[in-house]
This record gives structure tokens, sequence and C-alpha cells, in this order.
């Protein structure tokens, strides 16, 4: 067998036999002798499932067959070959002349058997379809004359036609072996109609019938005829009027499929490229032994499976598990609804969002394991092979085998799924369902050479495709790169400067997902720089800070630094303080180089740092805005704007304004200091406006920070006054 071809489906000889199909076919060779030496004409089946290998047996006895008749010494005793395949004639007419034509060519073409050929031929002709095909067989039946002269001369009756077709055939000593392969392809009306050739037309002298089947498949076709009334007994019954002899072909034994598994797996191996870890052939072994054995039962259906493997791999090779692919394959191949029911459950295999844990939406692992029974059935799994499909399903996806093992598998696991590229987890599920990396996903190579190279400090075109990954899909590609492993020290900072730069330009549209992409962006930032040395640290950040998009991730960072330092608290550690004197450091110098810009110029982001600022040293703050506001470069009403907040929702669409907080303003500015300064702006400012939900423009944003102020007053005054009444 040719297992470098996995696609080929052709019957194999002897010398690719890694079955033992040749021992079959010697055995059904002798007994072909056998029934020739007791019999003048028989019918024998060769049965077997298919894909089992009957076509290659067939194959094997012919060669077997021509063999013994050159090394014969008698010619008239010698075997001829004939390959009928009834299939491939459109109507009765048709298939009768070809199997004619398919006998009268076994027979030798010299002179001593042309009795036999015209003799076959009148027989042929009287007992075919509608009466005559005279022409159509090569016997000139057209002369009116020449057919009275027959009937004065004698008996001309079909069966005295048969006679002398028999005798013909007797005298002439050439056994033929009229061999019929798949006949389980044939319709239930084409299928009786070559039954009734071959017990009317073909059973003569000398010749003998091999035909190939699926016995269920034809029992089946049998039962769909009115000889057989739906009734299989009586499709079994006629079979054996029909049949004499049955060939049953050898089911593979476990270890010859076995084998055959491990010769197919070489060769998609061999042709990917791909190099298994004792971990993955353990796994891949316990497929085999646990589910694919059951299914996997023929050499087609072996063959076919790792064809399908071969052919799809190379679309994603690398970029997924190998073991999950097979057995995805596996359920893409044969059970083909379950594969689309997979994806359109994609949520709860890959624990997403709500269904972080199986027991999530309420359901005991009972209930969840008979819920995906339930789904199985509905997408047409066969009761016996259920089992094993949620078998392999509990090998793929936490939740089911959460379900199936009784107990909860959380956070840690879901982090090794994406280690080994699985199918279960969201950022490589897609993958095993489209033949490749989703346009918005970044394959893993790509990753892996950008990383590659900030480490060796070479410049690839990897990594403008990881900047562009990051900026498009922050919370996937982050996820990736903390799985890829220590970076160098150069490679840290290489990556520092490229979250940088991807910081602000991230989906700036988006709101709420926007906010949550920094934050991931910022988080990745603050693990680097916590890898820096104590005294690189402030180096590093004046390096990165530079820009203004480095800057605002790297106060985003260094809050996150102080906070986890604080809730640690460990004694004599001064990490959270020095984080503090950092940040304060950090921000104060980038706003001083701002003084002379316009606010219209400094970015919404950036701007908001003063804000962590302000929460660590209020006071320098607000002398800070005090100050450009005096000074007339920030003016106090665009300060106020700038301070009212932004949000999004599910009422909303887009970004809209959600009002202006006063402990926000009391903190950056002072109440009192505004109230003094906007008076007469404040005194002006209706009050009936919509404080939240209104679309994010310079003129929403005035409006509701007065209107907003106007309140705050309004409040103060009354509880002033109220205190005064006291």
């Amino acid at each position: 067998m040719d297992f470098q071809n996995l696609l080929d489906d052709a019957p194999v000889d002897a010398s690719g036999d890694a079955l033992e199909r040749k021992r079959f076919s010697e055995h059904a060779v002798r007994v072909i002798n056998r029934v020739r030496l007791q019999s003048e004409s028989s019918v024998i089946a060769l049965v077997g499932p298919w894909g089992s290998g009957k076509s290659s047996v067939l194959e094997m006895i012919k060669d077997s067959i021509d063999e013994s008749s050159i090394e014969g010494q008698d010619e008239d005793q010698e075997w001829r070959i004939a390959d009928f395949n009834p299939w491939i004639h459109s109507d009765p007419v048709s298939m009768y002349v070809g199997f004619y034509s398919e006998l009268r060519a076994c027979l030798p073409g010299r002179r001593r058997w042309s009795e036999a050929r015209e003799s076959l031929g009148k027989w042929v002709q009287t007992a075919a379809p509608l009466g005559k095909i005279g022409g159509l067989v090569r016997i000139d039946a057209s002369s009116a004359l020449e057919k009275l002269a027959e009937k004065i001369a004698g008996d001309t009756s079909a069966s005295a036609k048969k006679d002398r077709a028999e005798e013909a055939l007797r005298e002439c000593g050439v056994s033929i072996l009229v061999v019929m392969d798949d006949l389980d392809r044939l319709t239930p009306d084409e299928l009786l109609e070559v039954f009734k050739m071959i017990r009317l037309v073909g059973r003569l002298p000398n010749v003998y019938y091999l035909l190939s089947y699926d016995e269920k498949t034809l029992t089946d076709a049998l039962c769909r005829t009115e000889l057989a009334h739906e009734r299989p007994d009586r499709a079994r019954a006629y079979l054996e009027k029909i049949i004499q002899i049955r060939l049953d072909l050898p089911i593979l034994s476990f270890t010859q499929r076995s084998q055959l598994v491990d010769a197919c797996l070489d060769v998609v191996l061999t042709n990917n490229g791909i190099s298994l870890t004792e971990s993955s052939v353990n796994e891949i072994a316990a497929l085999w032994h646990e589910s694919l054995s059951l299914r996997l039962a023929t050499p087609r259906s072996v063959r076919r499976f790792f064809a399908q493997v071969d052919a799809t791999y190379a679309t994603v090779s690398g970029e997924v598990n190998f073991v999950d692919f097979l057995t995805m394959t596996f359920l893409r191949t044969y059970e083909p609804e379950v594969h689309a029911g997979l994806y359109d459950n994609a949520d709860e295999l890959t624990m997403r969002g709500r269904y972080r844990s199986s027991l999530s939406n309420g359901e005991e692992h009972t209930e969840t394991l008979e819920r995906w029974r339930e789904n199985l059935r509905s997408w047409k799994v066969a009761e016996a092979h259920l089992d094993g499909v949620l078998a392999m399903l509990a090998t793929l996806f936490l939740p089911i085998k959460s379900a199936t093992q009784g107990m909860e598998y959380g956070r840690e696991w879901l982090d090794e799924v994406a280690r080994r590229k699985g199918v279960g987890h969201v950022d490589y599920f897609s993958r095993y369902f489209f033949f490749g990396v989703p346009a918005d996903d970044i394959p893993d190579s790509i990753i892996d050479k950008a990383l590659t190279a900030l480490s060796d400090g070479h410049e690839v075109k990897e990594m403008r495709q990881l900047e562009a990954a990051l900026k498009g899909a922050p919370e996937k590609t982050l996820r990736k790169i903390r799985h890829f492993g220590d970076l160098s020290n150069d490679g840290n900072k290489g990556l520092l400067r490229m979250l940088a730069a991807t910081y602000l330009a991230i989906t700036p549209d988006t709101g709420i997902v926007n906010a949550f992409n920094q934050r991931a962006v910022a988080d990745m930032a603050a693990e680097l720089y916590m890898k820096e040395a104590s005294g690189e640290l402030f180096s590093t950040l004046e390096g990165v800070t530079k820009s203004d998009s480095g800057y605002c991730m790297s106060v985003s960072s260094l809050g996150r630094m102080m906070a986890r330092a604080n809730r640690k608290n460990q004694e004599g550690d001064h990490s959270a303080e020095r984080f503090k004197n950092i940040l304060i450091q950090i921000i104060s110098a980038k706003f001083e180089s701002l003084k002379q810009r316009p606010l219209s110029e400094v970015d919404h982001t950036l701007f908001w740092t003063l804000y962590d600022w302000a929460k660590l040293d209020s006071s320098s703050v607000r002398s800070f805005l005090r100050s450009q506001a005096e000074a007339d470069v920030w003016p106090l009403l665009e300060i106020i704007e700038r301070l009212v907040s932004r949000g999004t929702g599910s009422e909303y669409r887009g970004i809209v304004l959600m009002g202006l907080k006063v402990e926000t303003v009391e903190l950056m500015l002072g109440l009192a200091y505004v109230f003094e300064k906007l008076a007469t702006e404040i005194d002006a400012a209706s009050t009936e406006v919509i404080m939240q939900g209104l679309p994010d423009t310079p003129a929403n944003r005035r409006s509701v920070g007065l209107a907003a102020l106007s309140f705050a007053r309004h409040r103060q005054q009354e509880t002033e006054g109220g205190h005064e009444t006291d």
C-alpha cells in the first residue's frame, strides 16, 4: 500500500499489500478453481463493507489467475478474465451488449472458436431485452431470406439457440471468470436486471461469476424493489438463490488497524514537518484507543481520515495544536453536524463572558452533561457513538471536561489550553473552522519572529505586523506575547517602545472597549517595568515617555505598580513610595514641557494624567492649572470643558458626555476658585441641560460643565444658608 499518497483510493496490488490480503486472495483462487472442478457455472460473492479493500483483493485474484493461466500447459483449460461493470451502462439493452462484448472478447480469436462466438451471440440476441439487438452484437440478422432459411433448416427457438451456445462453450474448454465490482452502486432496478441477466443469460457452461459488494447496502437496495417489499429476509433469501459461494473479506484486526494508523500518521508528520512530544504521542494513542478505533475500521476510512488531515493542516501549520486538529478533523469528516454545532456554541466552549464557570448558568455538572448529550442527538450522532463523541469533546473543551468529571477546571487550566494553542481557547477557536488564521487575528509565527528579533536587536517586517495587531486586538495579542516567555533585557525595552507606540492609537472610537484595551497594554508595560533593575527604571521611563503615547501608558503602568505594592504592604518594602515619587516627577516634568502648548493641542488622555497627579499631590496640580488659567494659556473655561467626563453604554451610540464631577473640580482646581473666576458664565448658564448622553462636542462640554457648576454652587449656597439659619 502506497502510504505516501493518502488521497489515492486505487486498488493496491500484492507488492503494496500491508494488510495480508494476498493470503486471502490466494485462498479465494483455490476456491474458484475448486468450484470449476465441481460445476459448469457458479456465482461467487466477495463480501465486505465499503472501504475494506475488496477491489484490491479482486486485483490480486485476477493477477493470480492470469499467472496460473500463463503457466498452464493445456491451452483449452486456461482461465479468461472478463471485467464487467454494469453500473457504467445507461439502460438494460446497452448492459446486455456490454456483457456479450466482454464474453466474446474472452474467446480466442482463431477459427476453431468462431462457432462458439456466433452461437453465443445468437443466444444473447434472443434472451436480451426487446428480443433483438442484432447489429449491436455483430450478428447479421437483417436478411429475411436468411431468417427464413434458418427456420426451414431446423429449430430456431430460444432454447435451441441456448443449447447450441452451451454446447459450443463446453467444447471450447476455456473457463471465463466474469468479475463484477461495486454492485452496491446500482439502483434497485438496475440490480434486479443484473441478477436476471446472470440467471437467464449468463449461466452458461464454463462461465463463472465473481461479484463484489457490501452486503448491507445491497440488501437495502433489494428491499426497495417489488421483489422484497421492504423485507430484509426476502432480500437475503433472493441473494441466496443467486449466490452459491460467498467469500467474506476478513475484518482488520486491531493490530492491523493500529499499524495502518501508524503508517498514515507518519506520512502526515513527514509531509508537514511535525515532531511530536511524548505527551502528544500519548494523547493521540488515547484518542485512538478510546474513540477513533471504533469508527475507523476499514483501510479506506483510515486513509480518508488522514488524507483530510494532510490536505488541510498546512493552512494552520504551527498555529494550532496538532492533536486537537486531529480530533476536530475527525468530527468535521464523520460528524459534520457536530462540527457546525460546536461553532454555534463558541462562547460556552471557550468559557467566554458569562460562561467563565460551567456552573455560571445555574446548572449542575450532571445537567450540563445531559444537555450536551441532547445536543449531540440533535446533531444526528448515532446512539452507539454518543459516548465516544462526548469523550472527544471532553479532551477539547474544559466545560465538557468539567461536566464529565464532575469538577471545575478554572482559569489556570484555560491558560494551559492557550499555551498549547488548543481549540478550547477563544484565541485559537476560529482557526479550527476556517482553515487558516482569520483576518482579524495574527499568526503566532509572526509574533514569535517579532519577539525573537526584539530580543536579538534585529529589525524585521514582523515587528510592524505585531505593532498593528497590538493596535487592533491588544488583549488577544498580549496574551500570546505572555505565552512566548521571557525576553532579553533589550527585548523588554524594545517591547515597551512598541507598546508605547500603540497606546494612544488603540481603536479610539470604542469607548469602554478602548479603555479596557488600553488598560491591558498598561498592565503589560507594568510587568516589563517591574523587570527593570531598580537603578535603571527611571532611565527606561525617560526614554519611553518622550512620546505622548508612551507617557500616557507609563503613567497608567506606574499607577498599577504603586497600587500593587500598596496591596502587598510588606515591611521594609518602599516600592510604593518610590513609584509614587517617580510618577509625580514624570507627570510634573511632562506638563512643564506643555506649559506653552494650547490646550486644544493636548491629547484628552494625556490631559487626564493630571488627575493621577492630583490624587497624589492636589496642591501642586491646583497651582499649575491656576497659573495656566491666570496666564490665559489654558483658559479656565476650557479646563472645565476638559474635566467633563466621557463614556459609553448600552443605551448610547459611540462616545458621549457623562457629566462633570464636582469632586474632580475641587481636587484639581478648587470649587471656590472656579465659582469666583467663572461667576458670570455660571450665572448665565442654562440648567435645562441633559447631563448624560449628549454627543462629545466643545459646545456640549461647555454647557454640561457650566450647568454642573451652577447646580454645585446652588447646593453650596443652600448648605451655607442652612448653617447661618441654625
